[in-house]
């Protein structure tokens, strides 16, 4: 913490004040002679007994205080000792702990013997570790302290009212307590008329509601640091007395007024930081009255309104920050006005994600000029270092004036709508260190005379644009890149070899970038974070891989799988043509704990038997085998994976029962096992995949929540019995799929109870937890077939809720309870042999776009609440025994005729039939006889015809060409002519 407080920009800021507000002290001080070490006054007795008590107490592992000791008569010349060179009384004890100290921190208890120091007026005891003690009480008769600094010190529980007995006190710090301050109320802070510095950063002020009141006391405040206080409201401020206030810090609250009319009267103030609270409405006017201004930070809140181009009138400032996080915070309208030139001493502007239009302004580079004759809060003033402009609707061409900047570290356009080449000016900033432009339109070559100056450059991320990344074979960079993403642009098709000299890199990203090639033996020698060459054309083998996370997917790798490093958390090598078994990457057994989270080996060529070595695994949250050729049994070691949250097995060839060892995997959010020959009864325990609770460490204090159970795909396979009663239970599920088995029975009642089903989402995000990352969400997948077709959902899948039951020998009829599922999108009973009337209450389904009921019994008309359902798109209510006329409305009568055939008594638009006064079709209807089983029999011969037609009609077309010589020349001359046609017409166009 004291590290990270020395280091960011407004602590810097921070740092130089408090040394000015220091050197003031010293002289208010009123000494009479210097404080340092002396041979004319020796330490008091009484105060070398009080600190030789005081270091008794305290903990000091490596022996910072060994100077302390009593055959060590001078007490002034022991560490952080100072006293009067006359008089010889203590008056200064700094022991803080510095980063670049060797020694440990000290800790331990606090002696009252520091009372005997009656002179003592300096204490800092900061960056030490007391452990949650309690602030001394007695610290407030230290009745002559001018300076208190017990910040990041390990202190908890309340803060004493009894340093409100300071009257002397000019500066008092104990903020950025790692434990938890708090205050019952401030009022004793007014007993400090003298106080100039106040941080009290991280403590607990919530049951200060009066606190602005309190401060307003303080006339000689100058600093004032309230970050991350849990303040929640400010109260109406009628009379401003700390008009002296330099510096305010209120960021990291729950504020949410934006009524700071007192602002007006802070016309002092050089640093004022609001970021990370709720306030809302426009930016307070106030603020056109710091003129003063230097740092304006107001990021990550919700301000709206026109954007406060008046800001760009307060030519003092150097850091602003407007930034938001995206998710509604911080929106304004309009432009980006060309009023932003005025600002010639910033240094860190951040625009981002505020929504801002239009065209970047030419006067963006006057914020590049250098200005000599100026004192910045960092020292000697550069121009422009940090700008973000990312994430808003930005147009137009990439702005050449920023080719002026050439004290630019940090450049973010990215996620705009600027198009255009990129110019080569950009390559003239050789002090960037970062470059970020995805997602925009940008086109055109990026060749070596855009990078070639770039001598700083370590991450850039040009990913997601229409360009060609063109540079010589034998071209050696001026730089040496950590992170690049060169995401969907041109790269290839050779694999880049300069990348072979990039020796810092660690994040790659160069999906979707044409490689057609073998990727060089050097590349899988090295280790990276990231990599993610995915959705290219790259041939040949990988035999080993050594980074963290690999991403290879939808290539044209082949041979066996790789052999893997314990230490890779994500691996990707899905859609390649790996063949062979699994065994030898798996079970392979290593010293070393594996550390595998995600592995998706799907779509490839895989064969034999699932391996039984997955408690070498034992961290895996989401495992994807699908679409292989994999068969046998599921081994009882796949129990092991117990933060097992994704399970896909789809699509290969397993056998035998559903194993009673996977109900120990109780974390699974996803469970797809469709498409292979499990057999046997779907099991009662699936139902206690239910949310809940769990360590992350045996014994430990981190908590994380599993949702449960919520896509469970058992489509097509051979199980079957009846559905069992216990999936009720799963109150999170939002997809089931048990179509195309052998079940029957009845469709559970207590169907109509899966909370997760009953509302629509509005939301695409899918609370898939991975494993004992926690609080990380990652991405999944579930394939499922709806409108007749079969669908893979990835970003979608939050928004799917569905349940599928065909093609089953499920009976009885539809539960009117399935019509209380109001976020289903589809349902598919069809192909069952289900009885009776459709409920009444099926309009209420809102959500629905696909509904299936066709090839069932179903009897009487169709709810006229269907005829409401504005969202179906698919519907097929065929081959039944429905009756009567179909509802009126366009939403019914404009699906195919062929949707409702097959019911004879049906009749009214879309079909042919009309309908007569009593409702039944004017056309006789056939016998019962006739139409026994609903059309059966015309549905056979169909399928039984389909393939017989197609297969007669194309060797009626092929015979002839394979055993005509003349007319298979004739055939492939056409084809080239018209070849030669169609490309002569793209080329006039």
């Amino acid at each position: 913490m004291c590290a990270l407080k020395s280091t960011s920009l407004m602590e810097l800021d921070m740092r130089r004040l408090v040394s000015l507000l220091f050197f003031l002290f010293i002289i208010a001080t009123k000494f009479d002679c210097c404080i340092g070490h002396s041979p004319k006054a020796l330490c008091r007795e009484e105060e070398r007994e009080a600190l030789l008590s005081f270091k008794k107490g305290v903990d000091d592992p490596s022996n910072r205080l060994s100077s302390w000791v009593s055959d060590h008569e001078e007490c002034c010349n022991w560490e952080g000792v100072l006293c009067h060179n006359t008089t010889g009384h203590v008056l200064k004890l700094s022991l803080r702990w510095e980063v670049d100290q060797y020694a440990s921190r000290l800790g331990g208890e606090i002696s009252s013997s520091l009372l005997d120091l009656k002179h003592l007026q300096y204490l800092d005891l900061s960056c030490n570790d007391f452990r949650r003690i309690n602030i001394p009480k007695f610290f407030g008769s230290l009745s002559n302290l001018r300076y208190l600094n017990l910040s990041n010190a390990g202190f908890g529980g309340v803060i004493p009212h009894q340093l409100g007995n300071l009257s002397k006190l000019h500066y008092l710090d104990i903020g950025d307590s790692y434990y938890s301050l708090n205050v019952e109320d401030l009022e004793w802070i007014s007993g400090l008329p003298f106080l100039e510095y106040l941080d009290m950063t991280n403590a607990n002020l919530s049951k200060a509601s009066n606190w602005l009141h309190v401060m307003n006391k303080l006339h000689s405040l100058s600093v004032l640091l309230l970050s991350s206080c849990e303040l929640l409201a400010i109260d109406p401020l009628p009379h401003v007395n700390f008009s002296s206030l330099i510096t305010l810090d209120l960021s990291y609250n729950d504020l949410i007024t934006s009524s700071f009319d007192w602002f007006v009267d802070l016309i002092s103030l050089t640093t004022l930081n609001l970021a990370s609270n709720e306030i809302h409405g426009e930016v307070p006017s106030g603020v056109r009255n710091m003129t003063s201004l230097r740092f304006l930070d107001l990021s990550y809140n919700y301000f709206v309104g026109s954007f406060p181009d008046w800001l760009f009138h307060i030519t003092t400032l150097e850091h602003l920050n407007l930034r938001s996080h995206g998710f509604g915070s911080n929106k304004f309208e309009g432009k980006l006005p060309n009023d932003i030139g005025n600002l010639t001493s910033i240094t860190y502007l951040d625009l981002s994600f505020i929504s801002l239009e239009g065209e970047v302004p030419r006067s963006l580079g006057n914020l590049c000029s250098f200005q000599l004759s100026n004192f910045s809060y960092y020292g000697p003033r550069k121009s422009l270092q940090f700008l973000s402009l990312g994430g808003n609707q930005l147009s137009g061409s990439f702005p050449n004036t920023l080719g002026e900047c050439k004290s630019l570290e940090y450049l973010n356009l990215g996620m705009n709508r600027l198009s255009g080449p990129i110019p080569i000016s950009l390559g003239g900033i050789s002090s960037l260190r970062y470059a970020n432009i995805r997602e925009n339109f940008f086109k055109g070559i990026l060749s070596e005379k855009h990078i070639a100056n770039l001598t700083s450059l370590e991450e850039l991320d040009a990913s997601s644009n229409l360009l060609t990344v063109q540079v010589s074979s034998n071209w050696t960079p001026p730089f040496q890149l950590t992170h690049l993403y060169l995401g969907s642009c041109l790269v290839g098709p050779p694999f880049p070899v300069w990348l072979q000299t990039q020796k810092n890199l660690q994040f790659l990203n160069m999906s979707y970038a044409g490689i057609i090639d073998v990727i060089p033996a050097w590349f899988w020698t090295r280790s990276y974070d990231e990599v993610d060459l995915s959705h290219n054309q790259i041939t040949g083998s990988i035999p080993s891989l050594h980074s963290s996370n690999m991403y290879l997917g939808s290539n044209n790798f082949t041979g066996p799988l790789p052999q893997i490093s314990s230490d890779m958390e994500e691996l990707d090598l899905s859609n390649n043509m790996f063949y062979a078994s699994l065994s030898p990457m798996l079970c392979r057994r290593t010293k070393e704990k594996n550390f595998m989270g995600d592995l998706d080996v799907s779509g490839n060529l895989l064969s034999g038997e699932l391996p039984d070595c997955w408690m070498y695994w034992r961290e895996l949250a989401m495992l994807n085998l699908g679409n292989n050729n994999l068969t046998g049994e599921i081994p009882s070691s796949m129990s092991s994976l117990i933060w097992l949250s994704s399970l896909h097995l789809r699509n290969n060839r397993l056998s035998g029962d559903v194993p009673v060892s996977l109900k120990n995997c109780s974390n699974l959010s996803v469970l797809d096992l469709s498409e292979n020959e499990f057999t046997g009864s779907i099991p009662a325990w699936m139902g206690e995949f239910n949310g809940k609770f769990i360590e992350l460490f045996p014994g430990s204090d981190e908590i994380t929540h599993t949702p449960g159970l919520m896509v469970l795909v058992l489509h097509s396979n051979k199980f079957n019995g009846s559905i069992p009663l216990e999936l009720c239970h799963l109150q999170s599920l939002q997809i089931l799929d048990l179509g195309n088995n052998n079940l029957s029975g009845s469709i559970p009642r207590c169907f109509g109870n899966f909370s997760s089903m009953m509302k629509p989402s509005n939301s695409t995000f899918f609370p898939f937890n991975n494993g004992r990352n926690f609080g990380f969400q990652t991405m999944d997948t579930a394939t499922v077939i709806m409108k007749g077709l079969e669908y893979e959902y990835e970003n979608n899948l939050g928004l799917l809720a569905g349940i599928d039951l065909s093609s089953n020998k499920l009976s009885s009829g539809i539960p009117e309870e399935l019509t209380s599922l109001h976020g289903l999108r589809f349902l598919n009973l069809s192909h069952n042999h289900l009885q009776g009337k459709i409920p009444v209450k099926i309009g209420d389904m809102t959500s629905l776009e696909s509904l299936d009921l066709s090839i069932n019994r179903l009897s009487g008309v169709i709810p006229q609440g269907m005829a409401t359902m504005s969202f179906l798109s698919h519907l097929n209510l065929s081959y039944n025994n429905l009756s009567g006329e179909i509802p009126s409305g366009t939403q019914l009568r404009g699906f195919s005729p062929f949707n409702f055939i097959g019911n004879p008594e049906l009749c009214g638009a879309p079909l042919n039939d009309d309908c007569g006064e009593d409702g039944k079709p004017k056309s006789p209807i056939p016998d019962s006889d006739d139409t026994e089983d609903n059309g059966w029999i015309d549905m056979k011969w169909l399928f039984l015809g389909t393939p017989w037609g197609f297969v007669v009609g194309f060797w009626a077309i092929m015979a002839p060409l394979a055993f005509k010589r003349p007319w298979r020349h004739a055939y492939f001359r056409f084809l080239e002519e018209m070849k030669y046609k169609i490309l002569g017409w793209c080329c006039d166009l």
